[in-house]
């Protein structure tokens, strides 16, 4: 239980990483508020937790808003008396359109400035705590893209990393270590296209990424690294891009 006493908004919970990450932190202790979208998800994340022992509650969240998630921190430091942990896992899921260059940046870039800009006060009131950003292994290095707007994915990943490494110096003395996470292939909704192949996806991992461990991720396993980042076992870990990839990028 080394989440005990403490609270986690988990921005993105409804689904694929969030919800893992929300799983993690639960079951270690943590109280977590679920902010989302999609509130059908997230309401079924919340009692799925609560069935398990677990202290939840959820808040409607749309990240490319300011005053959403403004609102979405305000909601959690009342829920719970105030605010340990931020994970940023907002995210596209499958059925959707995978938009433009904006709104992929307002999403996937904006949304956790936001979260950080008013979560940070929050921590700082706490006398520390640790953000979490969803990043990916995309943005530690460069992809081929077929159009303009398919490099946006990529280059907001990258600038995560860098706003990740940017509010971890700023807020080292404070107490408040930033760190991210670069998952690799695992298998979401997100990725649902490419798993859900005839093959179950193996060409893909086997043949074309030749990934060392020869399989597909799991939530869980990110979700995992999620926990243990929030904890005290990672006291000395900020500012720092932890890829988590089967092993991809050490080729």
């Amino acid at each position: 239980m080394k989440l005990q006493g403490r609270s986690a908004l988990v921005i993105g919970g409804a689904a694929g990483l969030g919800r893992a990450a929300a799983e993690a932190c639960a079951q270690d202790g943590g109280k977590v508020m679920i902010a989302d979208v999609d509130e059908t998800g997230g309401v079924a994340v919340v009692a799925a937790l609560r069935a398990q022992g677990g202290e939840a509650q959820f808040v409607r969240c749309d990240v490319t808003d300011e005053a959403s998630t403004k609102a979405a921190v305000d909601a959690t430091v009342k829920a719970f008396g105030k605010l340990d942990i931020l994970v940023n896992s907002a995210g596209f899921r499958n059925d959707e359109a995978p938009g433009d260059w904006h709104s992929i940046v307002d999403l996937h870039l904006k949304g956790p400035y936001y979260a950080c800009r008013h979560a940070l006060p929050e921590m700082e009131k706490a006398g520390g705590g640790a953000i979490i950003n969803i990043a990916s292994v995309s943005g530690v290095t460069g992809g081929v893209a077929t159009n303009a707007d398919e490099t946006a994915y990529s280059c907001s990943k990258h600038a995560v990393i860098g706003l990740t490494r940017t509010l971890a110096l700023t807020y080292a003395k404070k107490n408040i270590r930033v760190n991210a996470v670069c998952p690799g292939y695992i298998r979401t909704a997100g990725t649902r296209r490419l798993h859900e192949a005839p093959d179950g996806g193996r060409e893909l991992i086997s043949e074309t990424l030749r990934v060392p461990m020869n399989r597909w991720g799991e939530p869980h396993e990110i979700g995992k690294v999620v926990a243990f980042l929030a904890s005290d076992d990672a006291s000395f870990i900020t500012g720092q891009p932890i890829i988590v990839d089967g092993g991809f990028m050490a080729r």
